[in-house]
């Protein structure tokens, strides 16, 4: 499987001239959310002007929209605009609307061609990059879902301009994800762009971006290496799911920063590696996350979504945890009373 390599766009002009190469004499559809076409679609003017897609389509912002009914919505509706397996569905957003785009676009008629613009600092580094689509079900996250390239990925960095602090702080968790897991030099330049009031620079965006793709080129279908990139998402995916039904629900981002600090802690009381090096990464997620974790829910309202896990096999919870920085392995069969306690060190 050739693996889509995300395209850094410098400014309005050379976004427009990428898609206009990109959708030059075929038809196409933008799906995006209600907040995102308010803010982005602005950005997107030089384009639409000599290019009108066939239909804009609005979705409900965040998790709400992954849903099997919002699908069935979108499959009727390309129905009726009549879309063939040579248009091309344009997913304008952030995780959400990459994932159930992407979802949607490639169980229509065996799959339509999709492109990626994504609007969030999560979507640029890490959701729209690897070709994971899924939506929720029953309040588990992304339980639905295929691996499947979008057609390209274009990354224009002002989208992520238009984001709240919280969305914007969201996304910075991924890129700390990619640089506990890489270690070394990125390692050490995001925790210097995390203590200088979380600024991050093109140069970091581009690297976590291209670390992630480096990952998914090596194990498309996360047979291997790939389920590295899980670490913090066991437990944050959990979180997710308890949360859900809130009127606000909480960001991805913030909730994978739970479950790194939580699966660092995991793996100190596993006593896997450099307890110092763990130490370290454990304290470095808590000081740059820890403002946003607000009313997080108590274990006995996450543990019945980790029992949903995707990544369990033969009923055995599988962790993607750190040994050291830059060292994560596959960690099988962890006993759940270990992973209580160490929920419960920060968020009983």
């Amino acid at each position: 499987m050739k693996i889509t390599k995300p395209k850094f766009v410098r400014n309005e002009q050379a976004l427009s001239l990428s898609l206009v190469r990109q959708l030059a004499g075929r038809r196409f559809v933008i799906l995006t959310d209600e907040i995102v076409a308010e803010h982005c679609m602005p950005l997107l003017a030089v384009f639409l002007q000599n290019h009108q897609p066939l239909d804009i389509i609005e979705v409900e912002p965040g998790e709400v929209s992954k849903s099997p009914e919002v699908c069935i919505q979108l499959w009727d509706h390309f129905i009726e605009l009549g879309l063939n397996k040579t248009d091309v569905v344009v997913c304008l957003g952030g995780g959400s609307v990459c994932d159930l785009g992407g979802f949607v676009a490639k169980t229509y008629k065996r799959g339509i061609p999709v492109l990626f613009l994504p609007t969030t600092l999560l979507a640029m580094t890490d959701a729209s990059i690897g070709g994971k689509n899924g939506v929720d079900s029953l309040d588990v996250k992304n339980v639905i879902g295929t691996i499947s390239q979008p057609e390209a990925i274009l990354v224009y960095p002002s989208f992520y301009e238009t984001l709240t602090r919280r969305q914007y702080v969201s996304g910075l968790a991924e890129v700390v994800k990619h640089a506990v897991i890489s270690g070394g030099e990125l390692w050490n330049d995001v925790k210097t762009m995390l203590s200088n009031e979380h600024s991050i620079s093109l140069e970091i965006l581009k690297r976590s971006a291209e670390f992630k793709y480096s990952i998914v080129k090596q194990d498309p279908f996360e047979k291997d290496l790939r389920r590295i990139l899980n670490f913090g998402h066991t437990i944050g995916h959990a979180i997710e799911s308890a949360c859900m039904n809130r009127a606000d629900q909480l960001e991805h981002g913030i909730a994978v920063a739970a479950g790194m600090l939580v699966e660092t802690e995991l793996a100190i009381r596993l006593k896997l590696g450099e307890k110092k090096e763990l130490d370290e990464v454990k304290e470095f997620i808590r000081s740059g996350f820890q403002d946003y974790w607000i009313e997080m829910p108590r274990w006995n309202e996450i543990s019945p979504f980790l029992e949903q896990d995707k990544k369990i096999k033969a009923k055995k919870n599988v962790f993607a945890l750190p040994f050291s920085i830059g060292r994560l392995e596959i960690v099988e069969q962890v006993p759940v009373g270990d992973v209580e306690k160490a929920y419960n060190q920060f968020f009983s």
